[in-house]
């Protein structure tokens, strides 16, 4: 429809649109974990003569009444598509900018052709316009509707349910189509009563088990921002952000901080981890089925006390990327005051926990299934899970699930089995894993401020520095041939108690020479091949008679 007869505010629009003065603004979206910006909004404005705005409040009602909402929706699509283009060709690529439908706009028989047209235009791909529709426009002409909703979401074009919470047929939508994002409406955020917390969060963990992604807008204050992050909700937008502006100003803005915006791997990476449902009483089991196309067993019981972290890994270095109150709460059991004391652990390649931490991670990296450790720190036993659930160049996303045993029962057993251990671990002088596949050893006990050789460069250098200053001369290629990776396997298969062992003097730090018993064992439970070389001191009075041996036999001899 034209602009002829219309009065005011309608009849002024085709002027104002042909000189220019309807002009899109836009609003950036912002991802909650990273704070970088994954795409814009992009929203009317209507500029008088004398350069004072007109409320969209005021303008696009009276547009509405008199059938020329659809020019304006068009044109500031038109805009979306001339500043993705421009930013695609100064290297500073947006990832997505969203335009709203009216629903008018679904009465055009030319709409799905005329949004088309307008990208190929501009060289716009499909899946970087997200067509942001409200629920009100399916109450109407249902027939009409359905048949350009699977045309534009056939055609890969992104679909964003707008102000989804605000109507009276939210839930039926959802189960009538499929959206790319769900828009909550500010209307959650303006109190935040405990229970309009408690709403907004089972909607977004609700999304979530739909597989759809989840933005919350009409964000203002730094208490509703951690909110959104705590409850997993993967986008904010608001004033707390960025109130919109024009492209000159956002253009200055991603001058001023070009690392701002959203790479396409990263909004690939970060699409993938927000999938991950915080609040899913187990989000590890729910993420790993969603992903396989399963089902949730609803039978299922968990002990889940919100301990959940997200840890980036790169080589040899954890980072914290997020972590939620429950886990935060178990790393002070552990003794650490923040996460960045834990993270500095993990790093520490010398470290007990990172010893566990590498080991859990690296099974995860190479199974793509929940991979579990349990272990003791400081009279506390826990339960370590942990979960592959993206990568990119050069860092892999792990999520992590920290327990404690928090029954009487399991607190007592838990208690028995650090008693044990601390006992157990006494009785030895070295305890050294091996993953001969890889060559790699780590040690994870040692008496007596042994000194550390698993730090050299490679296994068959820590080996022989080891031998050279801890094993007798006379045994030190007996023992060699002993540590040999090539063969171990083979010989401990071969043995009739599935573990190899032999005797070698050797002095382990004291001034007298010893007898010392050396045992290789296959681990069966590790995902790959895995051994534990322990080594322990032979009493005094076996001592005596070894030495009687080795003299009379000379098969004894090294």
């Amino acid at each position: 429809m034209d602009c002829e007869g219309k009065t005011n505010l309608a009849g002024s629009f085709c002027e104002t649109l042909e000189d220019g003065r309807i002009r899109a603004f836009f609003q950036p979206v912002f991802r909650s974990l990273t704070q970088q910006i994954m795409s814009l909004e992009a929203l009317a404005r209507w500029y008088q003569p004398d350069g004072s705005m007109i409320s969209p409040a005021d303008f696009i009602p009276v547009l509405e009444q008199n059938g020329l909402v659809f020019k304006l929706d068009m044109e500031i699509l038109r805009q979306a598509c001339v500043l993705y283009d421009e930013f695609r060709r100064r290297g500073t690529p947006v990832q997505g900018v969203s335009v709203n439908l009216s629903r008018l706009d679904f009465e055009q028989e030319n709409l799905f052709e005329t949004v088309c047209e307008t990208l190929e235009r501009y060289s716009v791909p499909r899946e970087a316009i997200k067509l942001e529709i409200t629920e009100s426009i399916m109450l109407e002409d249902i027939e009409s509707f359905e048949k350009i909703f699977l045309r534009f979401s056939e055609a890969g074009f992104h679909i964003w349910l707008d102000d989804f919470g605000s109507g009276y047929s939210s839930l039926n939508v959802l189960q009538n189509y499929t959206f790319d994002v769900i828009k909550f409406d500010m209307l959650f955020l303006r109190k935040l009563s405990a229970r309009g917390r408690e709403m907004l969060a089972s909607l977004i963990s609700m999304a979530k088990t739909l597989g759809i992604h989840t933005l919350t807008e009409g964000v203002e204050t730094e208490e509703q921002r951690v909110f959104l992050l705590e409850t997993g909700c993967e986008a904010q937008q608001g004033f707390y952000y960025s109130r919109p502006i024009s492209r000159e100003n956002l253009v200055e803005w991603v001058d001023r901080e070009p690392g701002i915006l959203e790479s396409m791997e990263d909004a690939e990476y970060w699409d993938r981890i927000g999938r991950l449902n915080f609040v899913n009483p187990n989000p590890l089991k729910d993420f790993v089925e969603r992903q396989n196309g399963g089902v949730i067993n609803s039978a299922y019981v968990s002990s889940f006390d919100g301990s959940v972290a997200l840890v980036e890994c790169g080589k040899e270095q954890f980072s914290y990327i997020y972590a939620t109150n429950g886990y935060r709460e178990r790393i002070r059991e552990l003794g650490f005051t923040s996460v960045g004391g834990l993270e500095h652990a993990l790093s520490n390649q010398r470290s007990y926990q990172y010893l566990i931490i590498q080991k859990l991670v690296l099974d995860a990296l190479r199974s793509r299934k929940i991979e579990t450790v349990e272990f003791a720190y400081k009279d506390v036993y826990f339960r370590l899970s942990a979960l592959f659930i993206a990568r990119r160049l050069g860092k892999a996303m792990i999520v992590m699930r920290l327990n404690t045993f928090d029954s009487e029962k399991e607190i007592k057993t838990a208690q028995e089995m650090l008693n044990n251990g601390s006992a157990l671990m006494s009785t030895y002088d070295l305890i050294v894993m091996i993953w001969s596949d890889r060559k790699v050893v780590k040690r994870i006990y040692a008496a007596n401020n042994l000194a550390s050789y698993d730090r050299e460069a490679t296994v068959e250098i820590a080996l022989k520095k080891f031998c050279e200053t801890e094993v007798e001369p006379a045994f030190r290629q007996s023992y060699m041939q002993f540590m040999d990776f090539e063969t171990m396997e083979e010989r401990i298969e071969k043995s009739p108690d599935k573990f190899i062992q032999d005797v070698f003097r050797m002095r382990l730090n004291r001034d007298k020479s010893n007898w010392y018993t050396a045992r290789v064992t296959r681990l069966p439970a590790a995902t790959e091949k895995t051994f534990m070389l322990t080594v322990q001191r032979v009493q005094d009075n076996l001592s005596y008679w070894i030495d009687k041996i080795a003299g009379s036999w000379p098969e004894m001899q090294p």
